[in-house]
């Protein structure tokens, strides 16, 4: 699939290890019930993303790049894994950039015993070498974006908010004090703004998303189950 990308024109690609997708599965120690030799150890779960980054570098130009995006919570995930995983391809070089998925960059780690600081801190303070660091999750205004940037990250991705403004970026540049449109939105203006019918209909399960819809899972907890 790299390979394919490469021929296409792009500068590279990224590997895509959360919200419990199939690379996700074999890191989680909760998910991964393997006894061969991708199952048991940290090291032997994240055997499957290491071959699959190795077989990129081997097929793909040196210059072609590779990012990876990971959960630190959820769907099994351990927070210390993640970061000795994030670690170990930083010291190593292994990726030109790492994506991490928050679901909120400025929230406290689930887990009890990191909940002394911010969720986010722990992957700013990590040594990124060449690695650069990437984060989402409920950014949505300009002061986010800007308090996401000024935490340490190298930049941001906007999900929710490029839905709701296929130019967010260009609306951001011309007006430094862009407010984005409150939500509930009507279905009307998700189709105005580049969404397919069916797309709309999907957002509508996002609850508090589109205007006279129920929908039944919070915008925020999408991808919890």
């Amino acid at each position: 699939a790299a390979k394919r990308a490469e021929k296409a024109g792009f500068d590279g690609v990224e590997l895509h290890g959360a919200h419990g997708y199939l690379l996700a599965q074999f890191l989680s120690p909760v998910l991964n019930k393997r006894t061969d030799k991708y199952g048991g150890s940290l090291q032997a779960r994240q055997k499957l993303l290491f071959d699959i980054i190795d077989g990129i570098r081997e097929t793909c130009d040196s210059n072609f790049m590779v990012g990876l995006r990971l959960s630190p919570e959820r769907f099994g995930m351990d927070l210390k894994e993640i970061l000795s995983l994030s670690n170990e391809l930083m010291k190593n070089n292994l990726i030109e950039f790492l994506d991490v998925s928050m679901w909120d960059v400025f929230k406290d780690p689930e887990e009890e015993e990191y909940r002394s600081r911010p969720l986010l801190s722990y992957f700013t303070d990590l040594d990124r070498r060449n690695v650069r660091l990437g984060v989402a999750g409920k950014i949505t205004t300009p002061e986010d974006i800007d308090n996401a940037l000024s935490a340490g990250v190298d930049w941001v991705m906007l999900g929710r908010a490029g839905i709701l403004h296929h130019n967010y970026p260009e609306l951001l540049k011309t007006d430094a004090n862009f407010k984005p449109v409150a939500l509930p939105v009507s279905a009307e203006h998700l189709l105005s703004e580049g969404l397919s019918p069916s797309f709309v209909e999907y957002m509508k399960a996002w609850r508090g998303f589109v205007a006279g819809s129920d929908g039944f899972v919070d915008n925020d907890m999408i991808l919890n189950s």
